[in-house]
């Protein structure tokens, strides 16, 4: 691929994973997009970071974070995805994930939503109530070792 191919893909990479950020802001946000922006803002400082990347999978970013040796959180921003789609984009994570040495992933939430994409990833998820010491609420962990 010449150069100046290349350069297209990324770009054209880079306006999907905009995309697909704005939106998942917007639907947290209400649609304020002062707020929603913001948010932009703090994602794109917080990937500049060490340790913290992006992962673009079909209409989902997943925010991967090293928090240990071979251990790593990830965050969901979906768009558009179905509970089967968005299964099958963690499949493919956690491929990638095996790919680069990590043995555990977690991740959290305050809803039931990784419970259906556990059932229908059929990943060996493992499940237990955590609360976070930053707010104080309980949230269920999920966690897969590799």
């Amino acid at each position: 691929m010449a150069d100046k191919d290349k350069y297209a893909v990324a770009e054209d990479e880079g306006k999907e994973i905009m995309r697909i950020a704005t939106e998942y802001f917007r639907q947290q946000t209400g649609g304020n997009e002062e707020e929603t922006n913001r948010m932009l803002n703090g994602l794109a400082n917080l990937v500049q970071k060490d340790g913290i990347r992006l992962v673009h999978l079909g209409n989902t970013l997943f925010l991967v974070m090293v928090k240990g040796k071979r251990m790593v959180e990830v965050h969901t921003m979906a768009v558009d995805e179905s509970v089967s789609s968005l299964a099958k984009n963690f499949v493919m994570l956690v491929n990638y994930l095996k790919g680069i040495g990590v043995r555990v992933a977690y991740t959290y939430a305050d809803d039931n939503r990784y419970e259906m994409v556990a059932k229908r990833s059929r990943l060996p998820f493992q499940k237990r109530q955590v609360t976070m010491p930053e707010d104080g609420k309980t949230y269920t962990a999920y966690y897969l070792e590799l």
